[in-house]
Formats: C-alpha cells, structure tokens, sequence
C-alpha cells in the first residue's frame, strides 16, 4: 500500500466529493482529491512552523553581523549600563541622553561642520571675543576691555549639509603706555546665529559696552569693562577690571583671562593682558 504524494503548498480549497462522482483511487483519484488537498495543506503549515521555530531559537542571539532578534531594552537597565543582549530604541536614547555628540571650536578661525546623518537639531552656543585692556599711567586711567556676547539656540539643521563656524579672537591687550586695548572678534554659527565681540579699553574715563548675543533663543552680555579705580587726586589708581570679571582690577598683571569671551583688564605697571578668546559648542 503507497503513501499519498505531498506537496508543499496551500491549497486554496478542500474539494467536495459530489454523490454523482465515481469511486476512483490512486494519487489523482477523486476520492483521494481532498485529502491531498489537506496533506498540501498540513506540510506547508508544518514548514511555517518549524521557520517560526528557528526564529524563536535566535531570541536574545542579534548581533552586530547576524540577523536575528533581541528583547527591547528598558530605560532602567540602558541607565544601570545592564542592557546587554538587548536592543537600545532610538526613542529610549532620546530619552534619556538627548545629546549623541558634541563639537567645542575654541580656538580663533574658521572651521565647517559637517552635519552627522540623522541629525535634525543642535543645540549651538556662540561666544564672542573679549576685549583687550588698555594701558596708562595717567589720569584718567586705562579702563578694562569689555566682554563678548552669547546666544544660545536649538537651530534646525535637517537642510543642511554643512555649516561653517566662526570662531572670534581676543582683543589684543595694550603693551605700550597711553594706549587703547584691541578689539575682540565676533564669533558665528552660520547664518542663524552670532555674538559679537567685546571692546577694548579706553583711556578716557569711560569704559566699553559689552557684546551681546544675536539671533538666539538666549541673547546675552558677559559684561561692560571695568573703571579704573581712583581719582584725581589718588594717582595710585588701579587698572579697570575686564568684562566678566576673570581679569580684576590690578595695576600689574598681563595674564589673559581662559574663560572665553572675557575682557582683559586696564593696566599700568605692566602690558594690559589680551581678551579672552571666543568659542562656539555644538551639541546634537
């Protein structure tokens, strides 16, 4: 006795013996029809099944190179650095650490940004350039160079492909007496947003304006220079401390101030220190 043929497929329907059909055997027989039809029908679910099964055995064993399938990571075990053999979602990243990279541009130049794939906002912070301090030894004294400006934004780059960056100088500080501090330079995030510098130190009693932050969500000032210290009839006046306050009041110091965008303070016994330089952070 011979065992049906099968075949491995689905069979749209179960044929129905009629009562005017003939008793007929063997493999193309009508009565044996049906239950072809449900042995095709039986072996095609027996090959899905077996095919989820071998899913099944690759829970848990995804790698970086094989195909396979892993449990989706919990926010707590992402935060206990326990999330081995288990996906980490986008959206749990997100979530948690809403910054994947971060650029710092501090020194004075020119640079591009290369937008990262995937990235559609970055939070930019653009500092300017303090001003230099100015040198004197008479009255009315040399005042402090002012500080440079700060905008901060979340600026959408999803357009973008590259941005170029500015990144401004300190002022130079005067190194002869009776002379004015220098300029700082004013520092930018492509088109959306910019800071300008600080000014350097005057000698004529009055000291400068800061910078201030343009085209931000946060527009701000690190600070006017200082005055000198003293009058008319106190001659050992002091030098005007910087804006921002990292180079104080002194009438001998010329160390540049490190924290971007602070002026450098008015002098008298010794070369007014340069601004500080300006810096601009991208984070995304």
């Amino acid at each position: 006795m011979a065992d049906l043929p099968e075949a491995n497929q689905w069979t749209p329907g179960v044929y129905q013996i009629e009562t005017s059909d003939p008793v007929v055997g063997g493999p193309d027989g009508v009565t044996n029809l049906p239950i072809k039809q449900l042995t095709n029908r039986t072996l095609w679910l027996k090959g899905k099944i077996e095919s989820l099964k071998t899913l099944a055995d690759k829970v848990i064993q995804a790698t970086e190179r094989a195909a396979g399938m892993a449990r989706i990571a919990t926010k707590h075990a992402v935060k206990a650095g326990t999330e081995t053999n288990t996906i980490v979602t986008p959206k749990t990243l997100a979530d948690l650490y809403p910054f994947r990279g971060r650029n710092v541009y501090s020194q004075p130049g020119v640079y591009t940004w290369e937008v990262p794939s995937g990235v559609t906002k970055a939070w930019v912070v653009v500092i300017g350039g303090g001003g230099g301090g100015a040198r004197s030894t008479t009255y009315p004294g040399p005042s402090g160079g002012s500080g440079g400006g700060i905008a901060r934004k979340l600026v959408d780059v999803r357009d973008l492909t590259s941005i170029t960056i500015n990144v401004g100088a300190g002022g130079t500080g005067a190194s002869t007496p009776d002379t004015r501090g220098g300029d700082g330079g004013a520092s930018a995030f492509g088109n959306d947003l910019s800071a300008t510098a600080g000014l350097g130190g005057r000698l004529d009693g009055k000291a400068p304006q800061g910078g201030t932050g343009l085209g931000g969500d946060e527009n701000e000032c690190i600070g006017f220079g200082g005055h000198p210290v003293g009058s008319a009839r106190n001659t050992a006046f002091l030098g005007g401390a910087g804006g921002g306050g990292e180079s104080g009041a002194s009438w001998d110091d010329a160390r540049k101030p490190q924290t971007p965008g602070h002026g450098g303070g008015g002098r008298g016994g010794s070369a007014a220190p340069d601004g500080a330089d300006g810096r601009v952070t991208v984070q995304w």
